[in-house]
C-alpha cells in the first residue's frame, strides 16, 4: 500500500521533538562526525599494507569519542523526555538495535573500545582489552557476511520522513465527489494531531494513563490505514508518495512490513515499561 503517517512519518512534530531535531542533524554534521570519513581513510591505508600517521590515529579516535558521546546524551535526551513522540524515537531505536542483536550499550563500548585501539596504534602500544559486551565472534561474522545490512539511525528515520515531499492524493480529486470522505479526513488529521499535543505530558501520565494513550495511538494508526486502503482501491493514491516512501526505505534497508513490525515492537516495548511501572 504505502507508509501511512505515523511514528517517524507522522508530520505532526511536537514541541520536544521540534527542539530535539537540531541536536539530532548534529550527529550527521560537524566536528564529531568526521571521524566516519577519517576511520575509512585509516581502513583502507591498513588494507594497504600502508602505516597510518599516528595524528590522524588521534584525531580520529577523538572525533568517535566525541561522536559517541553525543549520540549517547541524545538516547538519554530521547529516553527522559516527558514527550511521548521523542520517547517513541527512543524506543524506536531500542527497537530495531535488538532486531539487529546489539543495543546503545553495546554500540557505545564497541566504539570506545575501536577508539582506544586506534590510540595504541598511534603510541604504538597493546590494544586495550576488549570490553566484556563486546561478541567478537560475532563481529568477524557480520563483517564477514554482505547480507547482513546495518540498522538505520535515528536521524535516518526522521530523514526520510521529512524527505518525502509528495502528497498521498490529491484533495481537490479525491475528495471532489465525496464531502463525507473529505470531513472524515479532517477529523482524523485533527485528531491526531490533538493527539500529539496532549502526549506532550505523557511521562507524568500513571500507568493505566499510558497504556490508554498507546491504545488511542494505535487506533489512529488503524483509522490511517483504513483511509489509506479504501483511496489504494479507489485508485486515489499517488504513485508518486507511494515510490517515495518505497525509496526511502529502501535507503533505510527496510520494507513496508519491517516498518510496521517496527513500530509495533516500539509500542510493545513502551507497554512493558508501563506494565513494570504498575508492578506487573
Amino acid at each position: 500500500m504505502a507508509v501511512t503517517p505515523v511514528g517517524p512519518f507522522c508530520p505532526f512534530r511536537s514541541e520536544a521533538a521540534e527542539e530535539m531535531s537540531p541536536k539530532m542533524e548534529q550527529l550527521q554534521s560537524g566536528d564529531a562526525a568526521d571521524f566516519a570519513e577519517e576511520f575509512a581513510r585509516i581502513q583502507t591505508d591498513l588494507a594497504r599494507g600502508l602505516d597510518p600517521n599516528p595524528e590522524e590515529l588521534r584525531k580520529a579516535a577523538t572525533g568517535m569519542e566525541n561522536a559517541v558521546d553525543q549520540w549517547e546524551m541524545l538516547v538519554t535526551r530521547l529516553r527522559i523526555s516527558k514527550d511521548f513522540q521523542t520517547r517513541e524515537y527512543a524506543k524506536l531505536t531500542q527497537a530495531h538495535l535488538e532486531t539487529h542483536n546489539t543495543s546503545v550499550e553495546n554500540i557505545r563500548d564497541m566504539m570506545r573500545w575501536q577508539a582506544g585501539c586506534l590510540r595504541a596504534l598511534a603510541d604504538n602500544s597493546p590494544p586495550p582489552m576488549p570490553p566484556p559486551t563486546l561478541d567478537m565472534v560475532a563481529l568477524m561474522q557480520q563483517a564477514q557476511d554482505e547480507s547482513i545490512k546495518p540498522p538505520p539511525s535515528i536521524r535516518g528515520l526522521q530523514e526520510a520522513a521529512e524527505s518525502i515531499t509528495a502528497e498521498p492524493f490529491d484533495p481537490k480529486i479525491a475528495f471532489s465527489e465525496s464531502p463525507m470522505i473529505e470531513d472524515e479526513y479532517k477529523r482524523l488529521v485533527l485528531d491526531h494531531s490533538k493527539l500529539i499535543d496532549f502526549g506532550a505530558s505523557y511521562a507524568d501520565f500513571d500507568p493505566l494513563g499510558k497504556l490508554a494513550f498507546l491504545d488511542e495511538i494505535e487506533k489512529i494508526q488503524d483509522r490511517w490505514d483504513s483511509f489509506y486502503f479504501r483511496f489504494k482501491l479507489m485508485g486515489k493514491l499517488n504513485e508518486k508518495y507511494k515510490k517515495q516512501c518505497d525509496y526511502f526505505l529502501a535507503s533505510m534497508n527496510m520494507n513496508e512490513e519491517d516498518f510496521r513490525d517496527l513500530l509495533k515492537k516500539t509500542h510493545q516495548l513502551m507497554r512493558k515499561d508501563a506494565e513494570r511501572e504498575r508492578g506487573l
